[in-house]
């Protein structure tokens, strides 16, 4: 039989699976509903922030009522500006909560009550208010005509020029490089999981027995791997997609131009990095005897994957340094590190290329080295197979 149409036999089979299961939409509700919540969330919370309510005692105070609020806007201050009648209902007003700072103004002084203290930001802005309004009164009782007051007291543009500017956007970098080291461990952990626990099921239940009567081990590790990597990056990508439509309705973040090399890099490792991990986990799920012990014998695996999420940190805070561009080529470790190398804009065209060719050929001597473990392991009944053991016993 073709390897090519069978391995597709397999794969459609596995994914018509995870399809059904109730497990999988669960699954991909919940990873959706994770990645909106934590984009709408935190922009949600900065827009409920209450603005401050300024009140303003008297005719000479609500007088610059409309500056106050316009150089509010410019500032990006939330504030309310109400009027108060009289200082004892200033008073009041403060004590119950209701205003947060009453302002008055008198003739060459200017007093701005508070319950406890007053907020560097808000003192800032009423006293360049102030400051403006006192001065436009004053030009104005000397007979300076309001043409060239209006022109005196408009802002001066300030432009910065950096001698040595700093890379651009390199918070957002850093962001970008944490979050998609974290997505790629927890996909790749979970879906290489999925992997295992699924050959374990498979072996245990004898389905492996009935389904090797039709088709060859490594045409049915390859279709398994295959179909649940198809569901697995439908899955990512769905919520990648949701998470960006959640990003343009609530206007969170700006996202950086970079995030369209990121997407595809992501994308790229993902699969890249799927491919060796869960040709790995396949192998150790064929060697349990119980469905129990998958996830103690998937340890040695997964190891990896924690180690290059955690030398995300350590990219981030060097990332030029020699040995963590070193690090990013060693396959284990690479799908973690080189997008995060990647969002940081430390990484050349050539060392994308190589390690795109370092992980193929690791992909490959995988395969092989699973299908020997699989093909052997998968019908074989008994206690749980140790590495060493399943290395020496020839498959079909």
């Amino acid at each position: 039989m073709n390897r090519t149409p069978t391995v597709r036999l397999v794969a459609g089979r596995e994914i018509a699976e995870r399809l059904q299961s109730r497990l999988t939409r669960v699954m991909t509700a919940v990873t959706t509903v994770l990645v909106v919540a934590l984009i709408v969330i935190p922009t949600l919370v900065r827009s409920s922030s209450a603005p401050t309510v300024v009140g303003l005692i008297g005719p000479s105070a609500q007088a610059i009522g409309p500056a106050l609020q316009a150089t509010a806007k410019v500032a990006d201050v939330k504030i309310r500006v109400v009027d108060i009648a009289d200082d004892d209902a200033a008073r009041s007003m403060v004590k119950n909560g209701s205003v947060d700072v009453a302002v008055s103004i008198g003739a060459h002084s200017a007093v701005a009550e508070v319950q406890q203290t007053l907020s560097p930001t808000i003192g800032a802005l009423l006293q360049a208010t102030i400051d403006r309004a006192h001065q436009r009164q004053a030009l104005t009782d000397a007979g300076v005509p309001l043409s060239k007051i209006l022109a005196a007291l408009e802002p001066v543009p300030l432009s910065t020029a950096a001698l040595e500017p700093p890379p651009v956007n390199q918070a957002a970098r850093s962001v970008a490089a944490l979050a998609a080291g974290l997505l790629l461990y927890i996909s790749l952990g979970l879906y290489g999981g999925a992997v295992a626990s699924g050959v374990a099921q498979e072996k245990t239940s004898r389905t492996a027995e009935v389904l090797l009567a039709a088709v060859r081990p490594r045409q049915l590790l390859s279709g398994k791997v295959l179909g649940i990597g198809v569901c697995a990056l439908a899955q990512l990508g769905i919520a990648v997609v949701a998470g960006l439509i959640a990003n343009a309705v609530v206007k969170g973040a700006v996202i950086s131009s970079t995030v369209w090399v990121l997407l595809p890099s992501i994308l790229l490792w993902f699969l890249l990095g799927f491919a060796l991990y869960s040709f790995a986990f396949a192998a150790v799920g064929s060697m349990v005897a119980r469905q129990e012990e998958v996830q103690f014998v998937s340890l040695p695996v997964a190891m990896p994957l924690v180690g290059g999420f955690l030398l995300v940190y350590l990219t981030i805070a060097e990332p030029s340094a020699w040995w963590i561009r070193l690090l990013s080529f060693v396959p284990p470790f690479a799908p973690a590190l080189m997008p995060a190398r990647i969002a940081l804009g430390h990484v050349s065209a050539w060392e994308i290329v190589l390690d795109v060719l370092l992980m193929a050929a690791s992909i490959y001597g995988m395969e092989r080295l699973a299908a020997r473990v699989y093909s052997a392991a998968i019908v074989r009944g008994g206690a749980r197979l140790g590495w060493r053991t399943a290395l020496r016993l020839r498959g079909e």
